[in-house]
């Protein structure tokens, strides 16, 4: 039997050696090259065209190549009664804890201030900012908020949960849907969005929530483009109730070179690297998934369509 592999972003060599070295009588094929269609038992996906795993008839799984599923769901013509599972994997959630980390002291220690002032010779001396003046606001409290929660503790940080319906925290605290949203918000002085992206999640990130945060407040989005309302986050920094965003996924990608955000000096963008999958790291839960299903079981980190993850 075999497994269909269908992604622009991740390297098939690499993920045909993971899998080979597991499971060496798995056939790989790579879209669109699909061979006998009645043999592929599995689709690891990542921005799949739509209907191409409607061609699959004898479909066990769907896994996504990365935590995130919505790039799976908006398919309009995706098979019904397939399972789907998301990747939950300790490199990528590793890789994910250190890029919230950076993003979190480099506004803490006000780098980009820093930054700004040696481009313009300033010799400026920014007195420590103390760490209750940087509470931090984390939206999403899945398997990758609650590592990212965890370091930012460890180093000292007040840290508060928002979640869209209720789920403990711990010893953190913790709100819940749209009577808790406010809470949290204008307890933020460090917003970090870590949300699974649905139709109730969509354009969270705007105006009305903004306005919300602490003067000088900092957003940072590390989960879905489409949470975040572009216009609404500029408006915000540009008059100066925001003191700047940090960006790593975007509504549109790539970004579309005239966007505003490229040349705004409160801005740092990167290009949807914070979290990468790494094959040799993640090629093991693909295997076991498969397995599963193939002996009528369901998926390790099974979705459910329904509510979006």
């Amino acid at each position: 039997m075999a497994l269909l592999f269908i992604s622009k972003n991740d390297s098939p060599s690499d993920w045909q050696e993971a899998l080979a070295s597991l499971e060496p009588e798995l056939e790989f094929k790579i879209w669109p090259d699909l061979g006998k269609p009645s043999e592929i038992e599995v689709a690891l996906v990542w921005n799949h065209p739509a209907g191409a795993l409607g061609l699959l008839p004898n479909l066990k799984l769907i896994q996504s190549l990365g935590a995130g599923i919505d790039h799976v769901l908006t398919d309009p013509r995706l098979p019904k009664n397939v399972p789907i599972a998301r990747l939950v994997d300790t490199e990528l959630t590793r890789q994910m804890v250190e890029y919230v980390v950076l993003a979190v002291l480099n506004r803490h220690r006000r780098i980009d201030e820093l930054r700004r002032a040696q481009l313009r010779g300033d010799w400026q001396v920014i007195q420590p900012v103390p760490i209750g003046r940087s509470r931090v606001g984390l939206l999403g409290f899945g398997h990758m908020g609650q590592a990212a929660s965890n370091a930012l503790v460890n180093l000292g940080f007040n840290v508060t949960v928002w979640t869209r319906t209720p789920r403990s925290a711990g010893s953190l605290t913790s709100y819940h849907g749209s009577e808790g949203f406010p809470e949290v918000l204008q307890t933020s002085d460090i917003l970090i969005c870590l949300l699974p992206l649905t139709p109730k999640t969509h354009g969270l990130l705007n105006a009305k929530a903004f306005a919300a945060l602490p003067a000088e407040a900092y957003v940072i989005n590390v989960a879905r483009g489409a949470h975040l309302v572009d216009e609404d986050l500029l408006a915000a920094i540009d008059n100066g109730h925001l003191s700047g965003a940090w960006l790593d996924v975007f509504d549109e990608e790539p970004l579309p070179p005239d966007h505003s955000f490229w040349a705004h000096p409160q801005i740092v963008m990167t290009p949807h690297l914070a979290a990468l999958t790494v094959a040799s790291s993640a090629a093991t839960q693909v295997i076991n998934n498969l397995r599963l299903v193939r002996t009528g079981k369901p998926p390790q980190n099974l979705v459910n369509p329904e509510i979006g993850y």
